[in-house]
């Protein structure tokens, strides 16, 4: 099936706005559709199978691209109705901005060790990993450090007195 079938139903695809991947999944829908068909009932094609195969893929592919469009048209509504004035947007920039200064001067106030352990986490580093890197005897200790780390930097952004004027 794969080897006859699935060459026209990806040029089908690509032809009609889809992608690669696009094709194998709507391939890979009818195969399931056409599975369950065999497995309760059976089937009398009055054309070829290939011919019967490429119409459930064709009536796939149109009920994905439908139901894309009203993605689309339901996205375009909701931006469309967002209205924010260029001053705003700005406004809205600078203060994320000061935010993030706020963030990192008292992120480098922080030892070294809490802001080495921080920043491993923020690169998605496993406990296992912080704790072998780290030289730590346990993840259970890697976990209290972190807590530790965390808060003190907390405590330290929420005595700031920017902090009321940011936040």
């Amino acid at each position: 099936v794969y080897d006859n079938c699935y060459p026209m139903i990806r040029s089908m695809i690509l032809k009609n706005s889809g992608s690669i991947d696009d094709a194998r999944d709507v391939f890979q829908d009818a195969m399931v559709i056409l599975f369950k068909k065999l497995k309760t009932e059976e089937i009398v094609l009055q054309c070829s199978f290939n011919t019967y195969f490429y119409s459930i893929c064709k009536h796939l592919w149109l009920q994905k691209i439908h139901k894309r469009a009203v993605e689309v048209t339901k996205i375009r509504e909701i931006v469309e109705s967002i209205e924010l004035p260029e001053d705003d947007l700005i406004q809205i920039y600078d203060v994320e901005e000061e935010k993030h200064r706020l963030y990192q001067k008292h992120f480098v106030r922080l030892g070294s060790e809490c802001q080495k352990l921080l920043s491993m986490f923020l690169k998605k580093s496993s406990i296992r990993e912080v704790t072998d890197l780290m030289g730590y005897n346990s993840e259970r200790y890697t976990k209290v450090r972190k807590h530790r780390c965390k808060e003190e930097l907390k405590r330290r952004i929420l005595n700031d007195p920017d902090y009321d004027r940011l936040f």
